[in-house]
């Protein structure tokens, strides 16, 4: 019983582990192609996009970089 408990305690560490890190790279990959498109980001975005908590929205960011004109049209003040 206590064996089983703490696998599972361990898997779920490993799962959310994992889902975070996942969520890192996006939202890295995401300010590069942000400052690789626009130069420069203002810190006030930078710390928005750090705080995407969604993998969906940042696949949506991540798409509408690419033909977004200013970082107002990706919906970023």
């Amino acid at each position: 019983m206590l064996e089983e408990t703490l696998v599972k305690w361990r898997d779920n560490i490993i799962r959310e582990t994992r889902r975070e890190a996942a969520l890192e790279v996006r939202r890295r990959v995401l300010l590069e192609q942000m400052t690789a498109r626009f130069g420069r980001l203002p810190h006030e975005v930078r710390s928005q996009v750090e705080q995407i908590t969604s993998a969906e929205e940042l696949r949506k960011l991540s798409r509408r970089v690419l033909k977004a004109k200013s970082l107002q049209e990706m919906g970023f003040h």
